[in-house]
């Protein structure tokens, strides 16, 4: 294989063609415009000779005893190792879609790379190649500076790193949303339960006061009586103690779940604002403060004013 339409001779044909075709006034804007045309042909001559030199780079290195391709390097060619590699990934890379074979009757694979130039097919590589061409079209890679394109390249870079950030956010709030999910539904079950059971120690009230007035009518003794009130008053307590205890369970739970929301929102602002992170701990531990000292002497002592006198008259 060869680099044929790129070889000296037919880019200085083609370079002679085209000075020819300038308007023949010699204008700053048409030197100019001789000159571009100079630096992206010879820019394109350079990207030629690279994937040759790349290409029987790799050809020799196959050839060559483990271990004696640094020190050929060093004594042959005079070329570094990173300087090897980059050559030998710009035909890789490029040699695929710019060398001609004989089968394809001296015409390259068409392709956009086919009009880069050594500098910009350097700087592309930091693009995969199922994307390259792509991403040459979309950004009109043929009229960029040097500088232009490596910042594109690293705009690109960044959107990509952008994107993944976005997406970790995303399935970091859906597990949140999903972890909150399968809580709301635990205590919607605790609620389902203690609301069964105190249905059910309200039927057995129920029960009881139906058989303390069935008992009743019957004119039972008193002692059956006093036996029915006391089994209807330990009834009512049960289901009282029941309740309270639902009721404290869900309360409970109620306060870890917003004391849980608080830390992640602290946590959230230790990142972003400090000072006021800073302010909304301190007033969320005054309340915790109050709220553990009153319930140290819950429910308070009534005081009064009153005074009685114990002496005898």
């Amino acid at each position: 294989m060869s680099l044929a339409p790129y070889s000296v001779n037919k880019v200085t044909e083609r370079t002679g063609s085209i000075m020819k075709d300038l308007i023949t006034e010699r204008t700053p804007l048409v030197i100019a415009a001789e000159i571009n045309t100079i630096r992206h042909q010879t820019g394109k001559i350079l990207l030629a000779g690279a994937i040759e030199i790349g290409r029987r780079l790799k050809e020799v290195k196959d050839l060559l005893p483990h271990g004696e391709w640094g020190k050929w390097l060093k004594e042959s060619v005079s070329y570094s190792q990173r300087t090897a590699d980059r050559l030998m990934q710009l035909c890789e890379e490029y040699g695929p879609k710019l060398l001609v074979s004989p089968e394809s009757d001296g015409n390259p694979n068409s392709s956009l790379v086919t009009n880069l130039t050594y500098t910009q097919a350097l700087i592309l590589l930091g693009i995969p190649e199922e994307e390259r061409d792509e991403f040459i079209a979309e950004q009109d890679v043929e009229s960029m500076t040097k500088l232009e394109l490596q910042q594109a390249v690293k705009d690109r870079e960044q959107a990509i790193q952008e994107k993944k950030d976005l997406q970790k956010d995303l399935n970091l709030k859906s597990s949140e949303i999903a972890q909150l999910t399968t809580q709301a539904k635990s205590l919607e079950k605790q609620v389902k339960d203690y609301k069964s059971k105190y249905s059910a120690e309200q039927e057995k009230v129920t029960i009881k006061q139906r058989e303390l007035e069935a008992a009743k009518e019957e004119i039972p003794s008193a002692s059956k009586i006093a036996e029915l009130e006391k089994k209807l008053k330990t009834a009512e307590t049960k289901s009282s103690l029941m309740t309270a205890d639902a009721q404290f369970t869900i309360h409970r739970d109620n306060m870890i779940k917003a004391y849980d929301e608080l830390l992640k929102m602290l946590t959230g602002l230790d990142r972003t604002d400090l000072e006021m992170k800073e302010k909304y701990r301190e007033t969320a531990s005054k309340i915790v403060e109050n709220m553990a000292k009153t319930l140290k002497v819950w429910p308070p002592v009534i005081k009064t004013n009153l005074s009685f006198n114990t002496t005898n008259s």
